[in-house]
């Protein structure tokens, strides 16, 4: 059966604290200890635990901010 694109699940998301937008987290393997992430909503720069590290979808939002890349390069996502 057809399940369709997975292209929008990444890795690594992280939730801004300031607008709770899931963000991608700029990591590629899973951190020992915190992180610091700027957010391309809202502009807050914040500390991540490990904990608040998910795998995950990122927001609608953050998908439409200009300059933002298509996440998977299929024709209909752009």
């Amino acid at each position: 059966m057809f399940q369709g694109p997975s292209a929008r699940i990444r890795p690594f998301v992280i939730a801004c604290k300031g607008c709770r937008q899931n963000i991608p987290a700029p990591i590629e393997t899973m951190p020992d200890m915190w992180i610091v992430a700027e957010c391309p909503v809202c502009g807050a720069k914040r500390r991540y635990l490990p904990a608040e590290i998910f795998m995950g979808r990122i927001s609608h939002e953050v998908r439409m901010q200009p300059g933002a890349r298509p996440s998977g390069g299929e024709p209909w996502e752009r």
